[in-house]
């Protein structure tokens, strides 16, 4: 059966490798194009579920793609309006067949390989895990100690926070860590909450005291959510999913629940997009079809690539090496500076799009997919099927390793916001994470053996 689905990847790419050199300025194709990933997705959403259920990752990373990236495909291959035009605060745009059809191609290519590897992978990885993780009451105790201690460190940091921002978001972006209204030592204080919680999710407790402690994490996200952070609040819903669904081997809520929570997860998300934009609320301004179009603008930033990658103006090193790299330059915020030393799809391509638009502090985000597509059509397939390794490694170093398991609500937001974010996870965030995680390990310790004398 693996001989046989290698076999199936090897035709694949060849059958994708010659459509990619056949499209056409033509509407028909185009439909095709919007038919294929369509009918791929579903394909691979169905078989996902049946095969490693709703809430395993690469379910949900599907469903992550599928909510910030490819959902208004949906919309258009039904309602037939031309998914060519685009029109943003950034600009208006029409982009030709061709350039549509490049796209999606490009997630076409993306969705079924990655299936078709991490079925492949999976079943060999799988026979390999002999031990799991089990509960730890040690890590437990110290999750809940950091939690109690510094949670008003955190509700107080929520609070300047969200008192900053609440009138101009966009200072956020514009100005990074220069418009920070939480003093350093706050945050750094406010930090050991977060780490609280992730020593809960590595402890591995019994399933009522993860709910309890989930809520309190929650309740201090809040202030972010109501910023009008969607994602936020969106990647923590689904790694909630995936942590119970993994580490007790059953679902948090029935497939019918979820359905129906989706549905209400999305009218959520276009309040908060209200929210966010100051519009007024009222029910002739709901469009769950139309609001998937809105949320899943990050598809139109691989069109905007491909028509304006000449224009990048300070491509200093790939962009799938700027989750890597990007995070030891220590230049936050959008400014012509951040630019010389940043290369991410969200201050490169912003930038050579609409510069005056990006200098004001705004911005479409980032995309997993153009990181990758700008390797070229070669490097692109190789990372559609790296993807599942990736996947696999990390999926598997999270229910047998402490620290990766800590790490887990990171790692599951990168993974699940790959549509939107990078391809790679953060080094920076990890090695942050893993210095915070020794010292905590080390001055506990230190107290035990103290105490022992």
């Amino acid at each position: 059966m693996k001989d046989k689905t290698i076999v199936l990847i090897i035709i694949l790419i060849l059958f994708f490798i010659v459509e990619r050199f056949i499209f056409y300025d033509d509407v028909w194709v185009t439909r095709f194009m919007e038919f294929q990933v369509v009918v791929l997705w579903v394909f691979a959403m169905f078989k996902s579920y049946k095969q490693f259920g709703l809430f395993s990752l690469y379910s949900l990373c599907l469903i992550g793609f599928f909510i910030f990236s490819i959902g208004g495909i949906f919309h258009f291959l039904v309602s037939g309006d031309d998914i060519r035009h685009l029109e943003r605060g950034f600009g208006v745009f029409t982009f030709s067949h061709k350039t549509i059809q490049k796209s999606l191609w490009a997630y076409s290519v993306f969705i079924c390989l990655s299936y078709l590897s991490y079925k492949t992978f999976r079943k060999s990885s799988a026979e390999t895990l002999k031990q799991r993780l089990v509960s730890n009451s040690i890590y437990f105790q110290i999750g809940k100690i950091l939690i109690y201690t510094f949670l008003v460190f955190q509700i107080y940091k929520g609070y300047l926070y969200y008192s900053a921002f609440s009138i101009n978001r966009v200072e956020i972006f514009l100005l990074g860590n220069m418009a920070n209204p939480v003093p350093a030592w706050v945050r750094f204080i406010a930090y050991f909450f977060e780490l609280g919680y992730y020593f809960i999710v590595a402890s591995i407790p019994k399933e009522k005291i993860f709910k309890k402690y989930s809520l309190i994490y929650f309740i201090a996200l809040i202030p972010d959510i109501m910023l009008g952070n969607r994602s936020l609040f969106g990647a923590f819903i689904l790694f909630y999913l995936w942590y119970y669904y993994s580490m007790y081997g059953k679902m948090a809520i029935k497939t019918k629940t979820a359905v129906i929570g989706a549905v209400v997860l999305l009218v959520i998300f276009q309040l908060m997009e209200f929210m966010r934009n100051g519009e007024n609320m009222d029910l002739s301004s709901f469009s769950l079809t139309g609001f998937l179009v809105s949320q899943g603008v990050s598809f139109y930033i691989l069109p905007l690539y491909i028509d304006y990658a000449n224009n990048i103006q300070y491509h200093l090193y790939p962009f799938f090496l700027y989750n890597i790299l990007g995070g030891f330059s220590g230049f936050t915020g959008q400014s012509m500076e951040v630019l010389m030393h940043k290369c991410g799809v969200g201050h490169q391509l912003m930038y050579a799009v609409n510069p005056n638009y990006y200098l004001s502090g705004a911005s479409f985000g980032s995309s997993g997919i153009v990181e990758i597509y700008d390797a070229g059509i070669v490097g692109f397939i190789i990372f559609s099927i790296f993807f599942s390794v990736m996947l696999l490694f990390f999926e598997r170093k999270m229910l047998t390793s402490r620290f990766f398991c800590l790490g887990s609500l990171s790692l599951v937001t990168d993974f699940v916001l790959f549509a939107r974010g990078s391809y790679f996870p953060s080094l920076y965030g990890i090695l942050k994470l893993f210095i915070f995680y020794q010292v905590v390990l080390l001055t506990i310790k230190k107290v035990v053996l103290w105490k022992s004398k």
